[in-house]
């Protein structure tokens, strides 16, 4: 492993070397006249060329590599490389993208859109509707990641015009409408996460899996030219790639919590709050209770009991988690919503109330034994937390974690691992799980019944009729102030929800704000409250970024 970065490194040493190279102004060899040779000098001299090529590393690995059915889209990614009918502002509006502008029916069940006739692909051809349309019902046949279900047909009754017609109504359609890349429709096979082809502001040319990937401005770009012609990931781990930023090696980092207050010369912190949480899944069904659609095992002996649940919420200590392993650069996390406009403030707890948590489990019949762990009819309080061993925030949190819950006699055994090993045991063991979205829509997928053991959605297995009767009144309200009224009740209605106060599957812990290091002459321009996914929360608007050589 070491060999390899070290071989990244190298070339991340000499991808700059030949910028740096490239860029330089040749002498001329021309006469010069003496008597004017001041004046000239002062007159012809060239100021230093404003900086448009840049290497960054946002992590290790490209996340869901450039392929909507692997969920790219879904975290931010799509407007690097594709259109969608609609976008994000940063504050969080939704405005047209391809889309010049839309209607809804009255009823909720038809969404009309007048399209722009100026998009092309980064091949030349143009985007049609069509092209919508395929990408549309292929992910809602696929049906892995995304759940399009609701969409009932999708016609096209005239040239730039495009209508869905869905089943029910869907409060969060307008979410996913800015999320779901549109590909091209003759264009999309099983080779396509190699030769992605999109109509965003830029194009990938160059994909070396777990090494680099270079992108250059769409030659058919429709809006204003990026800044940044050129730009290159470079996929490092985080200590790596701090090491490549004192090196002077790469032009911006994302940097750990634990590595952002790190001082490099002519460098800056970046630092955006998100709603971007970490925690504990715990799966809410006993083993043989449930079978799951994907083939993996289901059901936790330990986790499934509720009390050992609202111990955990209770009893673990989420601030002390946030100053240790954050380094302050975050705050307790409660809920996948943490933050969100339908996010039920009620349900942020007063946690650390360790003796409290102990009464409850002795209460509800788990004894503590001799070695401190507690024992219920012969079955030990411990079970297995997983977390990727790649990941060091993950991992660091898991440990946290599990040293907390021993001293309510909880023993969570550690398991270092990968995301392939942890899909497989998902529905049984507790995973180091993440989430944060820009809308409810990842809520209502954890807490489904009906998408449980279906990618990474409802993976606990969790299932509350009331919960899901206040979710479905959410998803067809006719506006979002009634929708989130619905997704607050169905965190707590004051005796049951989804959330710190009821039966919640998950133990959330900490939300922590999104730390880059950079070339302070970086202009990133506006963002929003970034959502999970560290990785292209601060570069899903690079064609925006510019460069300014006199930042303080």
């Amino acid at each position: 492993m070491f060999r390899r970065r070290l071989l990244i490194l190298t070339f991340v040493i000499a991808l700059l070397v030949l910028v740096v190279g490239c860029s330089n102004k040749e002498v001329s060899n021309e006469p010069v006249d003496n008597e004017s040779n001041q004046t000239t000098n002062e007159e012809t001299v060239e100021k230093p060329k404003v900086k448009d090529e840049l290497v960054i590393s946002m992590g290790a690995r490209i996340t869901h590599e450039f392929d909507p059915k692997k969920r790219w889209g879904m975290y931010n990614e799509s407007p690097i490389l594709h259109s969608t009918l609609l976008k994000k502002t940063p504050d969080l509006d939704f405005i047209g993208d391809f889309a010049k502008n839309y209607t809804i029916s009255e009823n909720g069940l038809t969404w009309t859109f007048n399209l722009h006739d100026d998009f092309k692909f980064s091949n030349g051809e143009p985007v049609t509707p069509e092209d919508v349309k395929f990408s549309y019902e292929m992910l809602k046949e696929d049906g892995k990641h995304w759940d399009l279900n609701f969409i009932d047909k999708i016609e096209i009754p005239e040239k730039n015009k495009i209508v869905f017609h869905l089943n029910k109504p869907r409060s969060t359609f307008v979410a996913q409408l800015s999320e779901v890349p549109i590909l091209p429709k003759d264009h999309y096979d099983e080779n396509y996460p190699r030769n992605p082809i999109g109509s965003g502001p830029y194009k990938l040319v160059q994909y070396d899996k777990d090494e680099q990937a270079i992108f250059e401005v769409n030659p058919y770009w429709h809006g204003k030219e990026p800044h940044f012609k050129k730009w290159t990931w470079v996929c490092l781990d985080e200590n790596t790639a701090l090491a490549a930023a004192k090196a002077g090696k790469v032009d911006m980092i994302y940097a750990i919590p634990e590595f952002a207050d790190e001082k490099i010369p002519g460098w800056k912190l970046f630092e955006y709050e998100s709603n971007d949480v970490r925690g504990l899944s715990l799966p809410y069904v006993k083993p043989g209770e449930k079978e799951s659609p994907d083939g993996y095992p289901v059901g936790n002996e330990v986790t499934s009991d509720p009390d050992i649940r609202k111990a955990l919420n209770i009893g673990l200590n989420r601030q002390a988690i946030v100053d240790t392993v954050l380094n302050g650069h975050g705050k307790p996390a409660y809920s996948v919503v943490d933050g969100m406009p339908w996010w039920n403030p009620e349900t942020a707890i007063e946690d650390n109330r360790v003796d409290e948590a102990k009464e409850i489990l002795t209460n509800s019949g788990w004894i503590e034994g001799d070695d401190g762990i507690r024992e219920k009819n012969g079955i030990k309080a411990q079970f297995d937390l997983y977390y990727p061993t790649a990941d060091v925030l993950r991992t660091n949190v898991a440990i946290a974690a599990s040293e907390q819950a021993k001293a309510i006699g909880i023993n969570i055994n550690l398991v270092g691992s990968n995301w392939d090993e942890m899909f497989t045991k998902s529905h049984e063991v507790s995973l180091l799980y993440a989430g944060g979205r820009h809308h409810p829509n990842q809520f209502y997928e954890s807490h489904n019944p009906a998408v449980a053991g279906r990618g990474w959605t409802n993976i606990t297995f969790y299932d509350n009729p009331k919960v899901m009767e206040y979710m479905k009144k959410a998803m067809v309200a006719s506006n979002l102030e009634e929708a989130n009224k619905y997704w607050k009740l169905a965190q707590w209605d004051g005796e049951i929800g989804a959330s710190t106060l009821g039966d919640l599957p998950n133990c959330w812990l900490i939300r922590f704000n999104h730390t880059y290091l950079g070339d302070k002459r970086i202009d990133v321009g506006e963002q929003p409250i970034h959502s999970h996914g560290h990785e292209f929360s601060l570069i899903h608007n690079i064609a925006e970024w510019t460069w300014n050589e006199d930042a303080k």
